[in-house]
């Protein structure tokens, strides 16, 4: 992709390369993993569960906010089963359109959830909230070594990782999701560490 221009500022033209770049990932993206047949989509979402709980960083009492798979995204569900097991707690994301950020609660097996922002199953408002939980895992619809992901192009993610403080930042999606380089903005959060069902990256910067 092309670098900064002069003084480390970029023209109009590269931010709309940039764009134009990101679309068609995430088009592309969103066709393959639609593609998916759902026996594929169920064992490499046990593969991925099993480099998430192999994971050093991930301990057995670590507080881990994931995310609920919606649109043929890495189904979390077994992973999250394990790491309760194991002794761990699990928040999950609250869309908070108002304020355009996403809140973190805390959520138990057993607590409903109520379908919310763009569809997607949000834990109860008044769970208590989460605001330095030990992981974070972050959907993508590409990521590269470096730790740039795209996402659905709502910056949600991007405005909560710094507030997160030294929680490990985690890309967790299908392998195929990875590309050499995706665009980057200075706004852009990158994640520390991207795992997929056939490895696991620790960010290249």
């Amino acid at each position: 992709m092309p670098g900064p221009s002069r003084g480390g500022r970029r023209t109009p033209d590269e931010a709309q390369l940039r764009q134009r770049v990101k679309h068609e990932l995430r088009r592309r993206m969103k066709v393959l993993r639609n593609a998916l047949p759902r026996a594929a989509r169920a064992q490499r979402s046990a593969r991925v569960s099993e480099q998430l709980l192999g994971l050093e960083d991930v301990g057995p009492r670590a507080t881990v906010a994931a995310f609920v798979s919606v649109r043929g995204e890495i189904d979390l569900a077994p992973f999250l089963t394990a790491h309760r097991a194991r002794g761990g707690a699990v928040a999950l994301p609250r869309v908070d359109l108002e304020a355009q950020r996403v809140v973190l609660h805390a959520h138990v097996p057993g607590d409903a959830l109520e379908r919310g922002a763009f569809g997607i199953p949000e834990p109860d408002p008044g769970a208590p909230v989460i605001t330095r939980p030990d992981v974070v895992l972050v959907p993508f619809l590409a990521a590269d070594p470096r730790g740039y992901r795209v996402g659905y192009g709502k910056g949600f993610y991007d405005r909560l990782l710094p507030e997160l403080g030294d929680a490990l930042r985690v890309a967790a999606g299908f392998d195929f999701q990875l590309v050499p380089e995706v665009p980057s903005a200075p706004f852009d959060v990158p994640v520390d560490v991207v795992v997929t069902d056939a490895r696991v990256l620790r960010a290249e910067r």
